[in-house]
């Protein structure tokens, strides 16, 4: 660490963990209190699942915007702004029972949640060496993602003690007490100048969307991931609790295991492209292959009548595969350079929340049309209504993976590769063993 940063450090922390509650927040509304929130508030799926929606429309639409106003303004101005916000948005939530009310809750939630880890990149850049950014990157994003595994099982269970209220109450109070405690620490370090010269520069949006590698990597990413995501925070829980007939708390646990897969993956898909020689869309390739394999067992599932736990083996396997922004980045570095790199990484983000936050919408919808069964306090739908949501699944599903095997290496990893190659020829087989460092330092 460098020295002389030792607030800005405790801020980071502090920061680190309203991250980690933003994801709680994120992923359980309303995957995994579906069905509380309808019996508590009677009201139709589409009301449900747009809890969710208006969270994720909100965060989508600040992604764009965010990266520039903390390169303008600096990361704590406004991950202080944001987690004002939040924790408002998080106080709202279990104390009102008005939906519009709880629709507005959700959305100060988004927008808040959004400032947390572009910033915290940001800052964190600033007080870490460049030799430890990866690793303190890295317990970051771990600290941020077990948010989405609390948000399962350990959420439901303090949901069957003391009510989703009172969890979320608890919740919501955590998110002030840090604020507080964000804003009393962020006295102790220098105000941050404002960089005037820095401006919204909308040309730079279009010169994104019109390289074709981009789009295409869009069409991937973005689809692949917003299914994973669906079946995290809006559908998969009730699913697993309507057609496979698993228990509230075991699909909570299905969904936890889910998380953890998530959070762990991205490390080491990243250590295995490495091995690799940094090559990348082959494991892009394989995601797409295993959710649209997924998605096809699942339907024959539903036509058949085939419940089974397997299914839930394969949601785990899904999100294994879906944490792909190590690979994703750097391609997208790799393909814009330093000068659009940042924006089409935002574009991205973006993307990938406004497809999870449409699909919820579709969700609701879809499942509006048809009358559940009433089975003891809960509302079972059936295996029609299910089937819908699945084959628009899987042909976004087909969209992604036409579009991921479009996709090449960059020119750079093409160049690394071969001189690679060139390295082998000369120094044979062991090469690396002794002349890696040179290779990785420009040679």
């Amino acid at each position: 660490m460098k020295k002389g940063h030792f607030f800005q450090i405790i801020l980071i922390v502090i920061a680190t963990l309203l991250y980690f509650v933003a994801n709680i927040q994120r992923v359980a509304v309303p995957g995994a209190i579906f069905d509380t929130l309808q019996k508590d508030l009677m009201t139709n799926p589409s009301a449900i699942t747009a809890l969710g929606a208006s969270f994720m429309y909100i965060y989508a639409i600040s992604q764009l915007i965010v990266g520039l106003l903390n390169s303008r303004y600096g990361g704590y101005r406004i991950i202080t702004i944001g987690a004002i916000i939040f924790s408002i948005g998080g106080l709202i939530f279990p104390l009102t029972h008005n939906l519009w009310f709880l629709y507005l809750s959700r959305c100060l939630v988004g927008l808040g949640s959004a400032t947390f880890y572009l910033g915290i990149i940001q800052e964190t850049k600033n007080v870490v060496s460049h030799n430890n950014f990866g690793i303190a990157l890295s317990v970051i994003l771990f600290i941020g993602y077990f948010g989405g595994i609390v948000a399962n099982a350990p959420l439901v269970m303090g949901v069957n003690e003391i009510g989703w209220r009172n969890t979320f109450l608890i919740i919501g109070g955590f998110a002030a007490i840090l604020t507080v405690l964000f804003l009393f620490f962020k006295f102790f370090i220098p105000k941050q100048e404002t960089k005037k010269e820095i401006k919204f520069n909308l040309e730079i949006y279009k010169e994104v969307l019109k390289n074709r590698a981009n789009i295409i990597l869009y069409g991937f990413g973005c689809l692949n991931y917003g299914i994973y995501y669906l079946l995290q925070t809006v559908i998969g829980k009730k699913f697993l609790e309507d057609f496979c007939e698993i228990t509230v708390l075991h699909a909570a646990v299905v969904l936890s295991v889910m998380g953890a897969l998530y959070a762990i993956s991205g490390p080491i898909l990243a250590y295995f492209s490495k091995i690799l020689l940094n090559r990348r869309t082959i494991f892009l390739k394989i995601a797409a292959l295993n959710t649209f394999a997924t998605l096809i067992f699942i339907i024959i599932c539903l036509a058949f009548d085939f419940r089974t736990p397997i299914i839930a083996v394969m949601f785990c396997v899904i999100s294994f595969f879906a944490c792909l922004s190590p690979l994703l980045i750097p391609l997208i570095h790799d393909i814009n350079g330093a000068k659009n790199s940042g924006v089409a990484t935002c574009i991205m983000t973006a993307c990938f929340y406004f497809v999870v936050a449409i699909l919820g919408n579709i969700t609701g919808q879809v499942l509006n049309f048809f009358e559940p069964l009433k089975k003891g306090e809960s509302l079972i739908y059936s295996n029609k209504a299910y089937m819908i949501i699945f084959a628009v699944m899987l042909s976004l599903s087909v969209i992604s993976t036409v579009c991921v095997f479009f996709m090449k290496e960059s020119k750079k990893t093409m160049r690394f590769l071969k001189m690679c190659k060139y390295m082998e020829t000369k120094y044979g087989t062991h090469w690396h063993d002794k002349y890696e460092h040179d290779l990785y330092s420009g040679i």
